[in-house]
């Protein structure tokens, strides 16, 4: 029974029972969104049109606008079905939708918030090319799935809402302190408050360098040091840096060019990463780095090009600068600092939440893994027979994604007895 301990290894105390097993199509009745009539349809929320009209949408929670008329009652699934293929979200009102939107209500009692969860972290959806990738109600109708009694359903539920309610409050207090700089940002460059400044070009008070290209086949995936290239986020890593750290960035090429970095670890400067040194002793680098931030639409508008946009390297230099005084470039630089420290800050707690959200829906669902080999077993003839059998090493020495290090380990440990 040492297996069915590690299938039950993460569930909340009091819950004993086995899952049940089916398919969606069991469980749920299924209804597809078809086309949107005009006349019924407002953009706005008011008395006449106020019911909420849902696309294959994540932006706005899906809102496309508001309807005169509802179709779809409160405590239904919606899954996406084109665009951001699979998404699923209880809707807790009246509603109506269109598009291919598929449409999941219950047959018998059971937690829709459990179901939604569920699909979002364990469920792979057959996703069919026929020009547009589209998910389809028969695709989904035939997944296979586990689950608890109702009572676990609701424990489940109850703890995975508590997450996401801190997850979205911390979204929002997020964009809020990042409105809040972009105000202070505003008042300061776009002298709200008066500065005095003197107007210097950008190749005046910093050379302006060119990295060298990286090719992919160079990187390592476990690198020391990110390789900064035309984008906004690192192409690679790499065991070698040259570039140092504190170190402003333009893109020069591709989508992002433009796009304006503060770097404060050691990096590889790629081929298209235009990067900022010899910076005048009068110049604070984070005061010119938030300045060029605060510009950066404005130096997305020197790219050229249609294929590759870039950007030339003597527009970067003669693009101009507002220096204002030493003393104030610190005081300037000291707030616009500290509030990217908290921007930050808040943005870690909500990844690591996220993060614990992710690991915990895992190995929840470690159960469901662990059954479908039981009944594999049963099939081909024991469990200690599977347990000593090269399929049950295989399987646990290989999803070292699926199962945690623990589980796995223990797995591995069962099947030498």
């Amino acid at each position: 029974m040492k297996f069915l301990i590690l299938a039950h290894s993460l569930r909340f105390a009091g819950f004993t029972d086995e899952w049940d097993s089916g398919k969606f199509d069991d469980l749920f009745n299924f209804q597809v969104a078809g086309d949107m009539k005009k006349e019924l349809f407002n953009e706005e929320l008011n008395d006449e049109f106020k019911y909420p009209l849902y696309a294959n949408a994540l932006e706005n929670d899906g809102v496309l606008g508001y309807y005169k008329e509802y179709k779809y009652n409160p405590n239904t699934i919606t899954v996406t079905a084109r665009g951001n293929i699979g998404h699923a979200t209880v809707r807790k009102n009246k509603f109506n939708a269109i598009g291919r939107l598929i449409m999941l209500t219950a047959k018998d009692d059971l937690n829709m918030d459990f179901f939604a969860e569920y699909i979002n972290s364990n469920v792979k959806v057959h996703i069919e090319n026929t020009g547009v990738p589209q998910l389809t109600a028969p695709s989904l109708k035939i997944n296979k799935l586990n689950y608890p009694n109702l009572n676990e359903q609701n424990k489940i539920s109850d703890f995975l809402i508590m997450l996401n309610k801190k997850i979205a409050l911390l979204e929002k207090k997020h964009l809020k302190y990042q409105d809040f700089k972009k105000y202070l940002m505003q008042q300061i460059f776009a002298q709200k408050l008066r500065f005095d400044y003197d107007i210097v070009k950008l190749k005046d008070i910093a050379k302006i360098n060119k990295g060298k290209q990286l090719n992919k086949d160079a990187m390592i995936e476990d690198g020391e040091y990110y390789v900064l290239n035309g984008g906004k986020e690192p192409s690679g890593y790499t065991n070698s840096w040259n570039t140092p750290e504190n170190t402003i960035t333009i893109s020069e090429g591709g989508n992002s060019c433009g796009y304006v970095n503060f770097n404060e670890e050691k990096f590889w400067s790629g081929g298209h990463c235009y990067y900022l040194s010899n910076l005048d002793n009068n110049v604070n680098d984070y005061y010119l780095y938030s300045y060029l931030k605060f510009k950066e639409e404005f130096i997305m508008r020197l790219r050229v090009g249609s294929g590759l946009p870039n950007i030339q390297k003597g527009d970067i230099e003669n693009f101009k600068i507002q220096i204002v005084s030493e003393d104030n470039q610190i005081k300037i630089s000291n707030l616009l600092l500290s509030s990217d420290k908290k921007i930050n800050s808040i943005k870690i707690q909500k990844e690591n939440i996220e993060n614990f959200k992710k690991g915990l829906l895992q190995q929840m669902f470690v159960y469901i893994l662990m059954q479908t080999i039981l009944n594999f077993c049963a099939k081909i003839c024991c469990i200690k027979y599977f347990l000593k059998s090269k399929y049950a090493l295989n399987f646990f020495s290989s999803n070292s994604i699926l199962l945690s290090t623990k589980v796995r380990k223990l797995a591995i440990f069962s099947c030498s007895l």
